[in-house]
């Protein structure tokens, strides 16, 4: 498969962003592990045979990127900012929600963005991911939990 570059940067950075962004939690690091992923794309570009194999790969590189960032030993000695209220033009509830998500741990977030932002099946976020698709069904799960928890919600049963 023959793809142009300019081409896929332009079909692929938002969603690789919006996933960087799920795992990072800052713009500044989501950008620099988007940019890393179309690096090492010209390094060694990937053999793909369609546009899903791509997709994945880049999918799969960004996580990976993102992992690495955040075992870094700059990442752990950095402290995030203090809460700060929503920005015009975003609804309290949205913004609840954007919160919560963000206080989700990054094996969760990176699940549930993909699945409900990239609504991606979960035998392609496990692949993706490396995983089984047993263990994303359950990260979804445990997700969905803790938002509920986390945004004052009715437990179940």
């Amino acid at each position: 498969m023959q793809i142009d570059f300019q081409q896929m940067v332009e079909k692929y950075a938002s969603p690789l962003f919006r996933l960087a962004f799920s795992y990072c939690g800052n713009r500044a690091d989501a950008q620099d592990v988007v940019q890393e992923v179309f690096l090492k794309y010209l390094q060694s570009p990937p053999r793909c045979d369609s546009p899903e194999q791509l997709r994945a790969w880049l999918t799969t590189v960004t996580a990976n990127k993102c992992k690495d960032l955040l075992r870094s030993a700059h990442r752990r000695r950095s402290a995030p900012l203090a809460d700060t209220p929503a920005p015009p033009g975003i609804s309290d509830e949205v913004y609840e929600v954007r919160a919560a998500l963000e206080k989700l741990p990054p094996r969760l977030r990176s699940a549930v963005y993909l699945y409900y932002y990239e609504q991606l099946p979960t035998k392609r976020i496990a692949k993706a991911l490396g995983l089984t698709d047993a263990a994303v069904r359950s990260r979804l799960r445990q997700a969905r939990k803790r938002l509920k928890e986390l945004l004052g919600g009715e437990e179940d049963g």
